[in-house]
This record gives C-alpha cells, sequence and structure tokens, in this order.
C-alpha cells in the first residue's frame, strides 16, 4: 500500500512540474496569455490524466522492477506530452511522451527519481495553488488599461464645453432615418433619437470613408479622407503620425476618456492614442476567444481528447467565470456601465472633457436581447427556413449570414426571407442601442454642464442588396451611408440637404469646443450651410469617387499574377448616376458611356494623393490585431469581387 501511495505521488509531482512549466512557457503560442490560468488548467489535466494512470500501476505493480521509478517517468511522459506535442497532428500529438518513456529505459535513467518528501511537498504546493486559482482576482484581458491619474494632471484648466462622439457600429443611416427608395421597413423605433433630432444639425445620411470598423473610425477620427490616412481594411495599421481627435483635445486640455466594444479599436492598433482613460471592458475575452480556443484544442490533454467547444468551456467555467457570464450581457449594457463611471470621474473635476462611445450591438452576431427579439422579426420568423434560422430566438452568426449570402447568389428565394429577417432582427439591437444612450443622457443631463453630442457611424450593413450581406465586400451606398446627427451648445438646428463626410466629424467636434484647426484636415465643420464636395472611399480592392452632382465611379486596385495589389491606376468598374438610380442597379460603363474628362481629373489627383503604400509598406501587424481579426470573421473573410 504504501509503494502504491509513493506511485500516486511520483506521478504528481513530476506530471504536475511539467503541467506548469507548459502553462508558463505556451511555446505554441506567438503571444502568451492567461498564464496564471493556463498553469491551472494544464496541471488539471495531467492529475486527471494521472488517476487512470495510478490504477493502471496498482494492477500491475507486482509485474513492475521498479514501479516507482516508473511512476515518476509516467508523470514526466503525462506533462512532457502538450508542451512538446503541440505542433503535432492527430495521433502524432503523443510522440513526445512515447519518446521520454523509450528514453527512460536507458540503464543511467532507470533508476532515478525524486525523495518522497520532496514529491509530498511539491505535489501539497501544486494543490493549493490549483485550488486557488480559481478563485483569485482574474487575469485581466484588457487590451487597452485605464492609465488615466487624475492627481497628476497639472495642465491648465481651458474653458470650453464638455464633447460625447457617439459611434454606432455598422450602423447604416436608413436604420434611424428612412430612405424611400429601401424596400420594407428599414428603420427601427428610436424614440430617444426622435425627440433630439428636431433640435439637432442632421442630415439623412453621411458618407463613411469605408466600409471597414478601423479605416472607418480612423477616417471619422482624424480628419481626413481616406486617401491622406492610408488604412484600407482592418488588415492595415493606423499611422501614429496622422493624429486622431483625441489628441487634438488632450493637447488644449481637455480631459479625454474612451469606451469601446470592438478589438479593432484598441491599444492592439494604436487607436488608445491621446487618451487619458480608454477602456475596453465591455470587450472581455472577445479579442482572445478564437486564439484560446484554438489554443486549447490543440495544446492541452482535454482538447485531444473532448471537443474544441468542451474544453473551452470547461477553461472558462472553472478560471473565467465572470467574463463567460458577460456573453448573457448585451454589448449595450456593458458600455453603458464602462462609460457612466468614466463620465461620474469626469464629472469630479471642472477640465471640460471629450469621451467618446462605441457601441457594437448591431454587429455579426445579431443577438439583440430576450425582450426585444421578436418586436420587429417576429411576423417573419415562421417564414425562415430552418438552414437560416435554428430557432426564433437563436443567435445569427456570421455563419449564417454568409450562407444566405451564398444563396442569394444562386437565386433560393428562401433566402431573400431570410435576409429580410436579420435585417429586422439587426433593428432591433439599435431599438436597445436607443434605449442605453437615453439611460447615459439623462445622467449627462442632470450634471447641468453644457455638452455637445455628434451621433454617426464607420460604416453601414448589406441585407440582401446586390445580393450581398455583411460589409467589407463592396463599395455599395448601403455599406458607406452612416446616420449623421449634433445637437447641444452652440448647435443650430437644421436638416441638412448634403451629405457630410467621415473625415468632418473631428473637424466639426473642434470647431464647436472652440479649437482651432489644423491644416492638415481634409475635413471641414459641419454647419447649417454646408455645402457638400466630392467624396472618396476606399477598401483592399476598390475605390470609388462620388461627383456633388451624383456621378459614382469605381475603380479596382491594379493587381499582379498573384493578386496581390500593386501601385498604378485604378481600372474602371462601374458609373453610375445616384440621383437617377439611387440602388446602383445600372452599370452605364456597359451602355458606352464614358467617365467625363472633369471626373477623370479628380480621379487621377485623388489616386496620386494616395499614401497607403507609403504608410503600410514594412508596417506589422500585432499580434493582438490578428486575434481581433480572427474574433470578428475577417482572417477568414472571403471576398469575390
Amino acid at each position: 500500500m504504501r509503494q502504491w501511495l509513493r506511485c500516486g505521488f511520483a506521478l504528481l509531482s513530476a506530471s504536475g512540474l511539467m503541467a506548469l512549466l507548459d502553462g508558463w512557457l505556451q511555446t505554441s503560442n506567438p503571444q502568451p496569455f492567461f498564464r496564471r490560468e493556463m498553469m491551472g488548467f494544464a496541471l488539471l489535466n495531467a492529475w486527471a490524466l494521472c488517476f487512470p494512470a495510478w490504477l493502471l500501476l496498482g494492477v500491475l505493480k507486482s509485474k513492475l522492477k521498479s514501479p516507482v521509478q516508473t511512476a515518476s517517468w509516467v508523470g514526466w511522459a503525462i506533462g512532457w506530452t502538450p508542451l512538446m506535442g503541440s505542433s503535432l497532428p492527430g495521433i502524432m500529438f503523443l510522440l513526445p511522451g512515447v519518446f521520454l518513456l523509450a528514453f527512460a529505459q536507458l540503464k543511467v535513467f532507470r533508476r532515478y527519481t525524486m525523495p518522497p518528501a520532496i514529491e509530498v511537498i511539491q505535489t501539497g504546493l501544486m494543490a493549493a495553488f490549483l485550488v486557488a486559482t480559481p478563485f483569485l482576482p482574474q487575469t485581466t484581458a484588457s487590451l487597452s488599461p485605464d492609465v488615466y491619474d487624475a492627481t497628476a494632471d497639472t495642465r491648465p484648466v481651458p474653458t470650453g464645453i464638455d464633447v460625447f462622439l457617439i459611434s454606432v457600429d455598422t450602423l447604416r443611416a436608413d436604420a434611424i432615418v428612412d430612405d424611400p427608395n429601401t424596400e420594407g421597413d428599414s428603420t427601427a423605433p428610436t424614440p430617444f433619437l426622435d425627440r433630439k433630432r428636431p433640435s439637432s444639425l442632421w442630415a439623412n445620411y453621411a458618407w463613411s470613408s469605408s466600409n471597414q470598423t478601423l479605416p472607418g473610425h480612423v477616417g471619422m477620427l482624424t480628419g481626413v479622407n481616406a486617401m491622406v490616412h492610408g488604412v484600407r481594411s482592418n488588415v492595415d495599421l493606423p499611422d501614429a503620425k496622422v493624429k486622431l481627435v483625441s489628441e487634438y483635445f488632450q493637447e488644449a486640455g481637455w480631459h479625454t476618456s474612451g469606451v469601446i466594444s470592438n478589438a479593432l479599436l484598441s491599444a492592439a492598433t494604436g487607436m488608445h492614442r491621446g487618451y487619458d482613460s480608454y477602456s475596453d471592458d465591455p470587450i472581455g475575452l472577445g479579442p482572445y476567444a478564437i486564439l484560446l480556443s484554438q489554443y486549447l484544442h490543440e495544446n492541452t490533454w482535454a482538447g485531444f481528447l473532448f471537443s474544441e467547444e468542451r474544453t473551452r468551456l470547461t477553461f472558462q467555467r472553472i478560471f473565467f467565470r465572470k467574463q463567460l457570464q458577460l456573453k448573457d450581457i448585451p454589448l449595450a449594457d456593458r458600455v453603458n456601465k464602462a462609460a457612466i463611471q468614466q463620465l461620474k470621474d469626469n464629472y469630479a473635476s471642472e477640465r471640460p472633457f471629450f469621451q467618446f462611445l462605441h457601441y457594437m450591438d448591431p454587429h455579426t452576431a445579431y443577438r439583440p436581447p430576450a425582450q426585444l427579439r421578436g418586436t420587429l422579426s417576429g411576423e417573419l420568423a415562421p417564414q425562415v427556413a430552418k438552414r437560416f434560422l435554428p430557432s426564433p430566438t437563436a443567435e445569427i452568426s456570421l455563419a449564417l449570414v454568409r450562407s444566405v449570402e451564398d444563396a442569394l447568389k444562386k437565386d433560393d428565394p428562401e433566402a431573400e426571407v431570410a435576409a429580410r429577417y436579420y435585417h429586422q432582427v439587426y433593428l432591433e439591437e439599435m431599438v436597445y442601442v436607443d434605449q442605453k444612450l437615453e439611460e447615459f443622457f439623462a445622467l449627462a443631463d442632470q450634471s447641468g454642464r453644457p455638452y455637445v453630442v455628434l451621433l454617426t457611424a464607420d460604416h453601414g450593413e448589406q441585407f440582401g442588396e446586390h445580393n450581398l450581406m455583411d460589409h467589407a465586400n463592396s463599395l455599395y451606398e448601403k455599406n458607406i451611408q452612416v446616420p449623421f446627427m449634433v445637437w447641444g451648445e452652440g448647435v443650430i438646428p437644421a436638416h441638412l440637404g448634403a451629405a457630410p463626410h467621415g473625415a468632418d466629424v473631428a473637424p466639426t467636434l473642434l470647431a464647436l469646443a472652440g479649437i482651432d484647426l489644423p491644416e492638415s484636415f481634409t475635413g471641414i465643420p459641419v454647419t447649417r450651410d454646408y455645402l457638400t464636395r466630392a467624396h472618396v472611399v476606399v477598401d483592399q480592392k476598390e475605390m470609388a469617387v462620388t461627383e456633388d452632382i451624383g456621378w459614382k465611379w469605381t475603380g479596382a486596385w491594379p493587381t499582379d499574377a498573384e493578386d496581390k495589389v500593386i501601385e498604378g491606376d485604378p481600372i474602371d468598374v462601374s458609373l453610375v448616376n445616384l440621383i437617377r438610380d439611387p440602388a446602383e442597379e445600372h452599370n452605364l460603363l456597359s451602355t458606352g458611356t464614358t467617365v467625363s474628362a472633369e471626373l477623370q481629373r479628380l480621379i487621377a489627383a485623388l489616386s496620386d494623393a494616395d499614401t497607403w503604400f507609403l504608410r503600410q509598406t514594412d508596417t506589422k501587424r500585432s499580434a493582438a490585431q490578428d486575434l481581433a481579426l480572427s474574433a470578428l470573421g475577417y482572417a477568414d473573410q472571403e471576398d469575390d469581387r
């Protein structure tokens, strides 16, 4: 009996030491994370396997010459296997452990074992670590730590008003302002915004500089157009030399704070620049979700023996219960929680502040709160095919959205119904954001301090137009038309007849705050006398230029034999007249219509001003940005334009 107990301690001690080393090193992970929790999970995995190994050794102990030594080497093999087998596919995962056991048969190592007292002490300490880890404060998942220290702020207090910028990710303009050219009911009931509109400066829509989150926000926050800031897609890296509006406010003495719910706007891409306080708490484990799941599946015994989802959920239920519970809390609630805390901190000082709030609820996956699900989409739900809607309350994942797009391209009538249904569920998300905005600004109103608010979005979304879903896959108007509303101190209400540009957001905010505008801006402050001008929007494949008289030209970036974008003039793709053809259904180039000389000169001037090659050559994305791309489904997105 004593020898069998010694075998147990030998197994636990040896396997535990290797498991802790494995959890700390994470040899196959380019950016080790959650080290304490990973060490605990690796230890739990190793010790779970030690139990059947211990029982087997008890059965075989009479046939073994050195049961304790054998147990020790089996323990080393259990811990060694995931450490060294992580990059090996399938059953080959076991090879490191097999080789170690074979190596242990060499005469020089055969009799090796630890002193019993050392094994008992080590096992006891590791058991204490394993029991304590789930109850210790969880390792932070933040990519953008809150860095503000109010006691250290010795800047002179400027005279000015508080400024809020609200960005609702993926919000197309007709979600809050009716577009008669959109089929069906495309507008969400938003009573808070509806009450604000009469006292606002607003437009039916503004034009974003992009169809994607990162470049759309870069255009919004820098005051320059897409050719100047040089970010075409989410995989690019913003140039720190192009200052953000937060930096201008900070330099002018405003306290700057922000709350985001998309990791592409975090410190992973440098979008935290200029903020005294910047929170990505609403994201939780979001940016790490894909890599976490993949790592656990490929690098642990549980991942080898069980499914990827079961392994990830087991890990989270033990070590990240708090973050796992966040999934059931709407993003808008998480944003408001962090933003309201920042607001209270802001009001503790007389210093005027700039606060950026980013809501991501309308972005896929579509999952409005239970109390709103079906309020707009309920009538359509019974008509949706089961392959596009597993249940009336199911989350509408990115995979489902893309399956509908594939079916739309095959003229599948069931996909058309699903697209309309998805659109209504998407609008239910905006209903909730409207409620959260009302909650937030009720507190701002109670302060009695004057403030100004600008609400907009980074890009739109498609629901069957041109047989497309999602975004980042076309430069059609529904992808780039976003809301634009300004209300508050110093705002003269008016309904604009012209469409502002995304680049106009930063200069509008600075002008309302009384801060001088830099000469580098291509955007201009939006006032009731605003007149539109030519607009440019780009992505990874195309460039579109719209004249103020309604002609819209789209061209493709030239590519080499490997489909890699190269320098050169864009190639004509389409020409439409938005006044006569707002749905962009008729490509006039196919009818022999030519691009006017004036528009050609404008295209050439914008193309010559493009800084993408200059700013993106030799840039390197961070591992965190890659995680964000994977978590949002952009890493494997196909674009068949």
